[in-house]
């Protein structure tokens, strides 16, 4: 992820992301190898609104994953906290 230039590269191809998709990965990013809960990532993106929002969040992340992972029904970067939440793995 190129944050200057807005850009999200997977296995050197540009991914194309939503102005939404490319907000919640830049969170992850921000927060690499914390655990984000569904509350902070919902307050971050749409605002204090819709916190209680969690079907918004599941669909933008499925969104996102099916981008970004090489097997999006397996997850290796973007992994699930069950009953918290989302984050995104470090890799060496």
């Amino acid at each position: 992820m190129d944050l200057t230039s807005r850009t999200v590269k997977v296995k050197g191809q540009k991914v194309k992301l939503t102005a939404t998709e490319y907000s919640l990965l830049h969170l992850f990013v921000k927060h690499a190898g914390k655990v984000l809960t569904h509350g902070q990532i919902l307050r971050e993106i749409w605002g204090d609104e819709d916190v209680e929002k969690v079907g918004y969040l599941r669909v933008y992340m499925a969104y996102l994953r099916n981008k970004i992972e090489a097997n999006p029904a397996e997850p290796e970067l973007l992994t699930t906290e069950p009953g918290v939440g989302y984050r995104l793995v470090v890799q060496d």
